[in-house]
């Protein structure tokens, strides 16, 4: 994924829209994080906090790595992931359901959407996440959707916190879900 994949055309299905986030959607975003914890759950603990807007922004590299926001049918935003290349993989990262939304299947919603967009992006075989030892619902609702742990790879930071989970591309015409 490079910079001139940065900015595509919105993915929509059943109208649900998965779209390169704009300024108010970040607005919104940072509204989520009430607490040092609540973002370090979502982005690991080199994202500054308390943050300004300029450095949310920067801490999670919204110019730099292909971001998405995933709003409704009604246009609410309700969720927000990231993609980038890692290791060959379409690596799935900063996933967050708005927090009055979930269990509501958004986040597989959301995850589904991520992977369909890295498919339109690059011809990956295979997705990639991490997730802290501790997020249980997170965790669990990856291993639902197909994801398996792995061995955590070498070059990865804070192997003592994460669990490392990768899942193969469904068969041609198979929907990602």
């Amino acid at each position: 994924m490079t910079a001139d994949t940065l900015k595509m055309e919105p993915l929509v299905e059943d109208g649900w829209a998965l779209a390169t986030p704009r300024d108010v959607d970040i607005q919104e975003l940072m509204s989520w994080f009430p607490t040092a914890d609540s973002v370090d759950i979502w982005s690991g603990p080199r994202f500054r906090y308390p943050f300004t807007g300029t450095s949310f922004r920067d801490d999670c590299r919204i110019d730099d790595i292909q971001s998405f926001c995933l709003k409704n049918p009604d246009g609410v935003l309700v969720a927000f992931g990231q993609l980038y290349d890692r290791h060959d993989r379409a690596h799935l990262a900063r996933l967050i359901t708005r927090p009055n939304s979930r269990r509501k299947g958004i986040g597989q919603r959301l995850i589904c959407m991520l992977m369909n967009a890295a498919q339109r992006i690059s011809n990956y075989s295979e997705y990639s996440l991490f997730v802290y030892r501790h997020n249980e619902a997170a965790y669990r609702c990856y291993l639902a959707m197909g994801f398996v742990l792995q061995d955590y790879p070498d070059d990865a930071p804070m192997k003592d916190k994460c669990l490392f989970l990768t899942r193969h591309r469904p068969q041609a015409g198979a929907e990602p879900h």
